[in-house]
């Protein structure tokens, strides 16, 4: 949870429920695939000043689970299916049901992902390599990221390149063999069953019409299901949370549901183009695999991390949300 998605929580009397059972999120370092510190990025500076609210890396679980108790009993139901009729005879149709939304393929037509040309594994295991903050390795083609959740617990996640219908790959050890330092083969050697290792397509998708307005009632989309984004940033539950903090205040300020919906989708699209935009790019450079232009990142990386002000001019722009 980035600090704009915990500036939404905190707004909503949550983030302290969240940051009860989760990992603060201070710093971030970047390693290359022996080990080696590229660079460390401290967000505390912008917490103490109030800039930023601060991060926690959290269970999504967790996460859930403080949304969930949230709201009155009886307020969600689970284990339900619609149809294009079902969704008929309501004032709004919120579509928030991510990047497969049923909501988009029946009110706004189908809009196919596009596969960004690499995979992920994700899971949670014991924190055996040790590490205390958000950690990601960059070799060539490959990353693995280790994000401490809990004193003890290990979010694992992976992206390596692959065609599309490649059989996908969970032999961790030989597939990321490039990979030498000290505790990712410690974590090599305690990882859990396959079966716990889930292996997802990269992919990221973007629908121009976010609102449909008709004589049955209006539907307005957020979050994955009008803009699906690659993972490289950690910002679709922020991005998201941010779509429904504008959506909640644009519905309450009482004009017609037309033009707050419309003034919704105007506010959050150059907002959620520009982050969509970075995490692309983010991927792109995180997934480069010809030797030399791997090492020209790691120098450059090296280089931008010593002008500490302007690192930290950047995330502001990005993590701050102010409405």
């Amino acid at each position: 949870m980035n600090p704009n998605a915990m500036r939404v929580l905190e707004r909503n009397g949550l983030a302290e429920a969240v940051r009860a059972d989760s990992w603060p999120y201070l710093t971030r370092e970047t390693r290359d695939r022996s080990g080696r510190l590229l660079a460390t990025r401290d967000y505390r500076p912008l917490y103490e000043s109030g800039k930023l609210s601060q991060g926690a890396l959290v269970h999504r679980a967790h996460l859930l689970n403080v949304l969930y108790r949230s709201v009155p009993p009886g307020m969600v139901s689970f284990g339900k299916t619609a149809s294009a009729g079902d969704f008929s005879g309501y004032e709004l149709v919120v579509g928030a049901d991510g990047i497969h939304s049923q909501v988009r393929r029946e009110l706004f037509g189908e809009i196919a992902p596009r596969y960004m040309g690499y995979r992920s594994h994700r899971l949670i295991m014991e924190n055996v390599a040790g590490v205390r903050c958000f950690t990601e390795y960059l070799g060539r083609g490959q990353r693995i990221g280790l994000v401490p959740i809990s004193e003890s617990k290990l979010y694992v996640w992976t992206t390596f390149n692959s065609r599309r219908n490649a059989n996908p790959q969970v032999d961790l050890p030989r597939l990321f063999a490039q990979f030498t330092d000290a505790r990712l083969q410690r974590l090599f050697a305690a990882l859990p069953p396959h079966e716990a290792v889930i292996t997802t397509e990269i992919e990221e998708l973007w629908s121009d019409d976010w609102v449909r307005l008709s004589a049955h009632g209006a539907a307005v989309l957020l979050g994955d299901a009008a803009h699906a984004m690659t993972p490289n940033i950690g910002q679709g539950a922020g991005m998201a949370m941010e779509d429904a903090a504008v959506l909640a205040e644009e519905l309450a300020s009482g004009v017609e549901i037309e033009h707050a919906l419309g003034n919704y989708a105007r506010r959050r699209k150059p907002r959620v183009d520009t982050v969509v935009r970075i995490s692309r790019e983010v991927g792109e450079d995180g997934q480069r695999a010809f030797a030399p232009a791997c090492w020209l990142r790691e120098r450059r990386i090296e280089r931008e991390a010593r002008d500490v002000e302007k690192a930290q001019a950047e995330l502001l722009r990005l993590l701050a949300f102010s409405g």
